[in-house]
């Protein structure tokens, strides 16, 4: 039995098809499971005065401190401004970048996750004179400032966490604070 060489043709492009499907498939499952995979915590969270280190970033927390409101910008009613103060370094050997609000977060005892907070970012920028590091980081440059936030007044137990990437997937350190000062 012979098989004209359009039938040829086509059974050829189907199987290439197919395998293409497959590998597609195959790399999306990967990357899925990839993304899924439970990332392993450190066994306790880094203190206020330790210095993290992950995957080329040097992370240090070295005060965490409530911020009174300055007489334009108020805190929404029952909760204040806080600030993590913190040094942070790229050690990597290559350029990088990082947005603090993706990376940057502050988590309470129920899972809760506050983002940097502009107008409290506002206040420490008056009061202390600090801003948040952010954008590109040259190899080697350590960035000295603060991450401030807006969060209940009535929180007992806080996190400071750090994401190496902008994916929450991503390994990251965690910082424990307790509660307000």
């Amino acid at each position: 039995m012979l098989i004209s060489s359009e039938r040829l043709h086509r059974l050829r492009l189907c199987s290439t098809r197919s395998a293409l499907r497959h590998t597609c498939l195959t790399a999306a499952i990967a990357l899925l499971v990839a993304a899924c995979a439970r990332q392993q915590a450190p066994a306790q969270p880094y203190r206020v005065g330790q210095t993290a280190v992950l995957e080329g970033w040097g992370i240090t927390v070295h005060h965490f401190s409530t911020l009174p409101p300055d007489q334009w910008h108020q805190p929404s009613e029952g909760h204040v401004f806080c600030i993590v103060e913190l040094t942070l370094e790229n050690r990597s050997g290559q350029i990088r970048y990082f947005m603090p609000e993706k990376q940057m977060l502050l988590m309470d005892e129920d899972g809760r996750v506050y983002p940097p907070d502009h107008t409290a970012g506002v206040v420490t920028a008056r009061q202390r004179d600090w801003t948040v590091p952010d954008g590109e980081m040259s190899v080697g440059e350590m960035a000295h400032g603060a991450a401030s936030y807006e969060i209940p007044s009535d929180v007992t137990e806080l996190h400071w966490v750090f994401h190496r990437g902008l994916f929450p997937w991503l390994p990251k350190v965690t910082f424990a604070l307790g509660g307000l000062p």
